[in-house]
């Protein structure tokens, strides 16, 4: 083999090689941030509602969490998926407490973030489930209760995942009841009507897009 062909085969071995690295190494980015939602087996039962949340229900509920994440960060490269190993993480579980109490005292969601590792968080259904009940109208049917509960829960999964990906934020600052930023999920807002961003929404571009 002459020395000149020699030369090519290593060239192009050497562009294959970086190639590759730029396509499956670097470009984080061009695929997106990974963020992983997912439900644990959940149950659910009140008076209210006539009867536990059937399967079905609750399926409709994870549907519409999920609605409300993809219109929120609409814009923006996240993937969301089940995925339990992505990059950052919200757990649907039965019940949160707070742990700084000494008695029980449930909360809408916790979430921790880590600048450029990621972060994980919880949101509680039960907590959720209850507030829809509680800020629906009297005369509000099963149907349109089970679809708050949806829109409740997605909505502090949007609040859960701005504070891991802006981990440094003051989003709590928000005084707008409406907002994806406002502090409590103690209000209508948080299941009824639409969702907007105060401060967040141009934070998040210029971490994630730049």
């Amino acid at each position: 083999m002459s020395g000149l062909v020699r030369q090519a085969i290593v060239a192009a071995a050497l562009m294959t090689a970086g190639s590759l690295y730029w396509c499956n190494g670097a470009p984080s980015r061009s695929r997106g941030i990974d963020a992983g939602f997912w439900f644990d087996d959940l149950t659910f039962d009140s008076s209210r509602l006539g009867g536990p949340l059937t399967r079905s229900e609750i399926k409709t509920i994870e549907s519409v969490a999920r609605a409300e994440l993809r219109e929120a960060f609409s814009g923006l490269p996240i993937v969301f998926s089940e995925r339990r190993d992505a990059r950052y993480t919200i757990r649907v579980v039965q019940e949160l407490l707070d742990l700084r109490f000494k008695r029980p005292v449930g909360v809408a969601g916790q979430s921790r973030g880590i600048p450029g590792l990621g972060g994980s968080g919880s949101v509680s259904f039960d907590f959720l489930a209850n507030g829809a009940m509680a800020w629906a109208a009297d005369d509000a049917d099963r149907a349109e209760i089970v679809a708050a509960i949806g829109r409740g829960i997605g909505r502090t999964a949007v609040h859960e995942f701005t504070h891991q990906l802006l981990p440094k934020a003051s989003i709590h600052d928000s005084r707008d009841e409406q907002s994806y930023e406002y502090a409590l999920a103690a209000r209508r807002a948080q299941y009824f009507g639409p969702m907007r961003w105060e401060r967040a929404r141009p934070l998040l571009q210029q971490k994630i897009v730049g």
